[in-house]
């Protein structure tokens, strides 16, 4: 499967790994290796957790407090939200709207 990433989602991602390298040293480094751990999992069985919004899947990340949020389109993954779970649920609906 082919993973394409939302901007925001990406940019999300990034400002996640930022500011956990600002708290500890490697922080960042490990929110990034569970994250690409979690969209490993996504690729290898991109229908295995069953939608909870319209097509849009969920799948939690290890060890931090975050889920990437994701639809399947034909043959490709769109990665919509790299989501903190305290943050409001429903910031990342209007990407849905973007492809």
């Amino acid at each position: 499967m082919i993973l394409d990433w939302h901007r925001d989602a990406l940019a999300e991602f990034r400002d996640a790994a930022h500011y956990y390298d600002g708290q500890v040293d490697q922080l960042g480094d490990r929110f990034a290796g569970q994250i690409e751990a979690s969209t490993a999992r996504i690729s290898n069985n991109p229908l295995m957790p069953r939608c909870f919004y319209r097509e849009c899947r969920r799948v939690k990340a290890d060890r931090f407090p975050y889920v990437v949020i994701y639809r399947v389109k034909d043959e490709m993954v769109q990665i919509l939200a790299v989501m903190h779970t305290s943050r409001h649920p429903d910031y990342w609906k209007s990407r849905l709207k973007n492809g």
